[in-house]
């Protein structure tokens, strides 16, 4: 057997610029992908015999089975290299669910870089065609740091950022589980056939043309970027299609500051998670991974 974890690191987009529907059903899109250390863990048992693809998020049997995202993608990945290996995946959900945030993204970019270590897999091209077959961020997750996306959002180019310290407010209302299909649709619609034009996209400018269109649908959001500008968050925006809002800060201490204001706030009744993260350079890759009741649980730190 062969035992591997990996981080799964969350995502803001600082920039998410979107152009009209093209012929497959897809936008051409322009975003800046910012990795943060929020992370989920994802542990990958390969066994040593033929066997099933299952996964498991304790806390959350939702999200358990072949349905998810990391599940697709080692299965797919399986079957694109002939292999039949039994897999047993684990995900230590701490990134919110379907928050614009890309936790499902990262669990299946990690569980790609878990198998492609365990496989000895060294083709990036044939990684990065199984990542975008699962969704169109995951490509972004195979990659080492921040990054500029474009096509629809596999074309990748390293970027430079400078360090962010960030408050996320995440509502837990359910009716606030925005779909990213329906943000685009909903972005069409207002749109109609028109697109603007606007100059060169910049990290300097934060700006994401699917806020407007899910604030028009759930006004309950401006709510939620009033608080950040009412605890001094610069450029408060919302990251992906939402409905998680996202405010910038000079230092960690200012972060933490605004997040202790925050904390207990309810909208409309439903709590508000509010979390502090920071972006990050460089995500992690995969490592050997033990019980930590073994003697040699030392072997599950990650550089």
């Amino acid at each position: 057997m062969i035992p591997l974890r990996c981080p799964a690191h969350a995502k803001v987009n600082l920039v998410l610029r979107v152009g009209p529907p093209r012929p497959d059903g897809f936008h051409e899109i322009s975003t800046l992908f910012v990795p943060l250390d929020l992370a989920d863990e994802v542990r990958v048992t390969v066994g040593d015999r033929p066997g099933p693809v299952t996964c498991r998020c304790p806390g959350r049997p939702d999200l358990d089975g072949e349905g998810n995202l990391a599940a697709r993608a080692a299965s797919a990945l399986r079957e694109r290299l002939g292999r039949r290996d039994r897999i047993d995946i684990r995900i230590e959900k701490r990134i919110p669910v379907v928050a614009g945030l890309g936790g499902g993204s990262a669990d299946a970019a990690a569980t790609l870089r878990c198998l492609a270590r365990a496989w000895r897999v060294r083709d990036r091209g044939l990684l990065a065609e199984v990542a975008l077959g699962i969704g169109s961020d995951v490509p972004f997750f195979l990659g080492s740091g921040p990054a500029w996306a474009g096509g629809r959002g596999e074309r990748l180019r390293p970027a430079r950022v400078a360090p962010r310290h960030l408050v996320l407010l995440y509502p837990r209302d359910p009716s606030l589980a925005i779909r990213a299909g329906d943000a685009y649709r909903w972005l069409d619609l207002d749109r109609g056939a028109g697109v603007p034009r606007r100059g060169r996209a910049s990290a300097r400018r934060p700006e994401n043309d699917l806020m407007a269109p899910c604030v028009a649908r759930h006004p309950s959001l401006e709510t939620l970027l009033g608080w950040l500008e009412e605890v001094g968050g610069c450029a408060p925006m919302m990251s992906g299609s939402g409905p998680t809002v996202v405010g910038s800060y000079a230092d960690l201490r200012s972060a933490r500051a605004a997040a202790r204001r925050l904390a207990g706030r309810r909208l409309e009744g439903r709590e508000v998670d509010v979390i502090v993260a920071r972006s990050l350079e460089r995500m992690r890759g995969a490592v050997p991974w033990r019980s930590p009741r073994s003697a040699s649980s030392r072997s599950t730190r990650t550089s």
